[in-house]
């Protein structure tokens, strides 16, 4: 009877930890962030302008993004998931289900490949810029669009195609798709930016600021594009 039981029990804790307690974390989390943000808004009421600039050049978040794509005048930073097509993906996938053979035939996997890096979407004046970095802070892939060649510009919801040909997270991101020459790109992004891998300060009054200064102003970039 225990043999059935355990499972059973097992299984219920993890519904309440994932349906319950977690939504309840978060939305601490995220009440607790508002109020840090909009603090920081009257603090610095009228000087927006040159508190960002210190950040560019001083925060440990943006200064090794405003070093990577060489421009001071960013004017929003978001996080968002990698960029890969179908064939990236399955690809992964391949090598996911080959190491969990192998693990189970020498008991030695091979590490699992998914989004666990760094990804961000970088905005300034001119350009878009798409950036990938390493958990040691590496960038390891730099795409940079011309906003005057970036046509057809649409944000809306995950579709069950993206979660296809994309893996796209739905409910987590939302779906940026332009029109860059004669390809058609797709980027999934968050409503915030996370932590820069070589940033030492993760606490929620620092990550407040950064991403009222920087996420905030990406999320009204793409508002007049939204279908859904």
């Amino acid at each position: 009877m225990w043999i059935i039981a355990i499972p059973i029990v097992f299984i219920a804790l993890f519904m309440v930890y994932s349906y319950v307690i977690v939504p309840k974390m978060n939305a601490s989390y995220e009440a607790k962030i508002g109020k840090a943000s909009d603090d920081f808004a009257q603090q610095i009421a009228g000087r927006e302008t040159e508190i960002k600039a210190q950040f560019i050049r001083d925060n440990e978040h943006i200064k090794p993004i405003a070093f990577q794509i060489n421009e001071q005048d960013i004017i929003a930073v978001i996080s968002c998931q990698e960029k890969r097509e179908t064939k990236d993906f399955l690809r992964q996938q391949a090598v996911n289900m080959a190491g969990r053979a192998l693990g189970k035939l020498t008991g030695v996997g091979v590490k699992e490949v998914d989004n666990t890096e760094h990804y961000y979407l970088a905005l300034t004046n001119n350009k878009l810029h798409y950036l990938h970095y390493a958990e040691n802070g590496q960038c390891k892939e730099h795409l940079s669009f011309e906003r005057s060649r970036m046509n057809n510009l649409e944000v809306g919801k995950i579709t069950s195609a993206d979660m296809l040909k994309n893996n796209a997270h739905a409910g987590d991101t939302e779906r940026f798709s332009f029109e860059s020459g004669d390809t058609q790109y797709k980027f999934f992004f968050y409503d915030k930016m996370y932590a820069h891998p070589l940033a030492k300060n993760h606490n929620l009054a620092d990550v407040a600021k950064v991403n009222y200064l920087f996420a905030k102003p990406f999320l009204a970039f793409v508002q007049p594009f939204r279908t859904s």
